[in-house]
């Protein structure tokens, strides 16, 4: 029986569990302030000036849709903890769509109620618009497809965040832009950034030296605490001091359905502003999979984009009706979870519902925590955001990936994180094109003296390929043939032509088996190869192309139309064995022909002390009409056939998935089935004629009779079996030994 657990256990794990508790409980409030300053400061950029009534009420659409979104992602993110609130790309949007709105409204004759209710409408509709794209995305597992953002691009994503939280943290303390620091400073903004920076201080310095969880978040609210006092005994505590962010009044909550029956909305003309509500919800996709390439990075883990995509789609078709704004992931406060304590998920549960507490209960936000401690915070958060980027690229001294990344960032600071992404996507794709166009798509390139195929023929025959295997050029090719490595691959083959003048090649075969695909500008690289080739005489093949590939080259008969009497598109053994037939026949030596050259061949073989006829005395005489079945794989291996005429082909059958593969085609004068006779297995393929053919067969029986009675002439087969298998070894290592090069 499992033992009870003892009064001291439980209450042991009950406060482990409290401790625990409480630590989530303040990492969620911890993360909660930075994102309420964050809401606060696009409520300000959404409704400036005339628009300024719709501040109130915007800022409690994004505190509901963050808080909603926060709690739920924070159940079912497969990135815990994590903490969510209107993203920065699709903010800045947003920011664009309201001007532009607000200002065809007015424009146009309406009230500012009036255009204020439409651009929260047209805000409504982009959520709508973005839950459902997310949502599908995630429900047919497309993520996959969207996994393109490249190393250097997170890295500058990372760095501009830190950057922008950096410059917030400057901007919110003293008033001054990155652009404005050299503007005149007053003795107060010069106080509230000092106040600002010894804040941020006091974080590093409590992460680096202090090992308690409880340590940040406790500091912070002390800090806040004291604050608050100070600011009131010095009298700074009113909005107008400049010592809180500026205030919105109490938050104002409204309802889509009841906005547009209420107050006359120009549909009309709100319908010409589709485009943009489009744009931003492509915006949040790339965003969500930036950010979530991201904090893959940033915790060495795994996540799951497709249930990103779905439960970001769930949560904002939630708020949607509502009255909340679409909200995503955020990677400083998601961070921030995890410094300040927050392991687990509950940590992004509380600063979502904290977020959505501040909105249902109209708070009046700005009010809650004095500037310099939530510019304090978004200057740890941008400091720790920027060293996470290059810190690792500079420690690997990655110089290429460090300029990029930082190109990176100065574009998302420029002209948005979209712009930023997306050139650096561009970007990543030129340089995987130079590099490809650098390295070529030729992974391989031997000579028939280094590489056979699956034809077994004559020890003689053999000999003269070796000898003359320069004047056949195999290329294995592999990727996608485009532009700057078709042109690659043409002065690759041109190079070793020109350097091989004096002993001039007579083929080469390019094989396509590892090419995914070919563009238009690869079929003009290889024609100009194919043209290149004919004036030095030399044959060009194309081997295992797959048939998109085949397609593709067939456009352009001038790469694909047969030369010199070759098959267009044969596997490589084929193409091979056919340039080695063009290669013998220059030579004169054309495959014998009739049992007597066969008769002379074996008397070779089996050398001048016994004679050829004592040891055809022994064998069965076989003559095959048509091509046949000779021998079934998993057959007993009892026989051996010397083939006298026509050609056997040897096929293995994959036991698991049914493919057939052809390992070895047997010309005249050669010998199959020796190696399962000896070793008395199961036949390990399947061996058949292919056409007529005349073999000559030695059975076990006959083989124990021949080793009784003549076994001089048994020695002598033996000896010329192993120098067949020897040879057949010898060549495998040489072949192995240069494809390892």
């Amino acid at each position: 029986m499992a033992k009870r657990k003892s009064a001291t256990q439980w209450a042991a794990e009950l406060s482990e569990w409290l401790r625990a508790l409480l630590r989530d409980l303040l990492a969620g409030l911890v993360g909660s302030v930075a994102l309420i300053a964050n809401v606060v400061s696009f409520a300000a950029l959404m409704f400036p000036g005339a628009l300024s009534p719709g501040a109130p009420v915007v800022v409690w659409a994004m505190l509901v849709g963050g808080g909603i979104t926060g709690i739920w992602l924070a159940w079912r993110s497969s990135l815990p903890p994590t903490a969510a609130v209107i993203d920065s790309a699709t903010g800045a949007v947003l920011v664009l769509l309201s001007a532009n709105a607000g200002a065809a409204v007015l424009a146009a004759g309406g009230s500012t109620q009036m255009a204020v209710n439409a651009i929260l409408l047209l805000f409504t509709a982009t959520t709508v618009l973005t839950g459902a794209l997310l949502l599908s995305l995630g429900l047919l597992r497309l993520g996959h497809y969207m996994r393109f953002v490249p190393s250097f691009v997170v890295a500058g994503f990372l760095a501009a965040t830190g950057c922008l939280l950096l410059a917030g943290g400057v901007r919110m303390s003293s008033g001054h832009a990155m652009s404005e620091l050299f503007a005149p400073w007053s003795g107060e903004q010069l106080v509230r950034l000092a106040c600002a920076a010894a804040m941020l201080g006091l974080m590093l310095a409590l992460r680096r030296w202090v090992r308690s969880a409880l340590a940040m978040p406790i500091a912070l609210l002390l800090v806040t605490a004291a604050g608050h006092l100070l600011l009131h005994r010095y009298g700074l505590a009113s909005s107008g001091a400049g010592w809180y962010l500026p205030s919105t009044g109490a938050l104002v909550s409204w309802s889509p359905p009841d906005a547009a029956r209420s107050v006359a909305v120009p549909w009309s003309l709100l319908a010409g502003f589709v485009p943009e509500l489009a744009a931003a919800a492509v915006v949040a996709l790339v965003s969500i999979v930036t950010k979530t390439a991201t904090l893959e990075s940033m915790r060495r883990t795994t996540g799951d984009l497709d249930c990103e995509l779905r439960e970001h789609g769930i949560a904002t078709l939630a708020v949607a009706p509502l009255g909340g704004i679409a909200a995503c992931v955020q990677l400083g406060s998601s961070r921030l979870l995890d410094q300040v304590g927050g392991a687990a998920r509950r940590s992004g549960v509380f600063c979502g519902a904290i977020l959505l507490l501040v909105g249902l209960t109209h708070a009046d936000v700005p009010a809650l925590v004095p500037l310099p401690v939530v510019a304090g915070l978004m200057l740890y958060l941008g400091w720790n955001l920027l060293v996470e980027a290059l810190a690792r690229l500079l420690a690997q001294h990655a110089w290429l990936d460090l300029a990029l990344s930082m190109f990176i960032a100065a574009a998302c600071v420029r002209y948005g994180y979209l712009a930023g992404v997306l050139g650096g996507v561009v970007g990543a794709c030129l340089l995987f094109a130079a590099s490809c166009a650098r390295t070529g798509v030729v992974r391989q390139h031997l000579s028939r003296a280094q590489f056979t195929g699956n034809v077994s023929r004559t020890a003689a025959d053999e000999r003269h390929l070796a000898d003359h295997g320069e004047e056949i050029q195999i290329y294995w090719l592999a990727g996608h043939v485009f532009f700057g490595s078709g042109e690659g691959l043409f002065e690759r083959v041109r190079r070793d032509l020109d350097a091989r003048s004096m002993l001039p090649v007579s083929h080469v075969v390019l094989d396509f088996g590892l090419v995914t695909g070919v563009d238009a500008s690869a079929v003009m690289s290889l024609t100009k190869l194919r043209n290149h080739c004919d004036k030095q005489g030399t044959v060009l093949l194309l081997a295992s192309m797959a048939p998109a590939v085949a397609r593709a080259l067939e456009r352009s008969s001038s790469v694909a139309a047969p030369q010199g009497g070759q098959p267009p598109f044969a596997d490589l053994n084929a193409t091979l064995a056919w340039c080695e037939e063009r290669v013998l026949e220059r030579a004169g030596r054309a495959p014998d022909a009739g049992e007597e050259s066969f008769e002379a061949w074996l008397q070779a073989q089996l050398g001048p002390s016994v004679s050829a006829d004592d040891f055809i005395a022994y064998l069965e005489r076989h003559e095959v009409a048509s091509s046949r079945v000779l021998y079934a794989q998993g057959d007993v291996s009892d026989e051996i056939d010397l083939v006298a005429a026509g050609r056997l082909v040897v096929d293995v059958t994959d036991a698991n998935t049914g493919r057939i593969v052809r390992t070895r085609v047997v010309t005249t004068c050669s010998v199959v089935g020796e190696m399962g006779f000896f070793r008395s297995v199961p036949r390990s393929a399947t061996v058949s004629t292919e056409g007529p053919a005349i073999r000559y067969t030695l059975t076990r029986a006959a083989y124990e009779r021949i080793r009784r009675e003549r076994p001089a002439v048994a020695i002598a087969f033996d000896n010329f079996l192993l120098r067949a298998l020897s040879d057949r070894i010898n060549v495998a290592d040489r072949m192995v030994a240069a494809l390892e090069r």
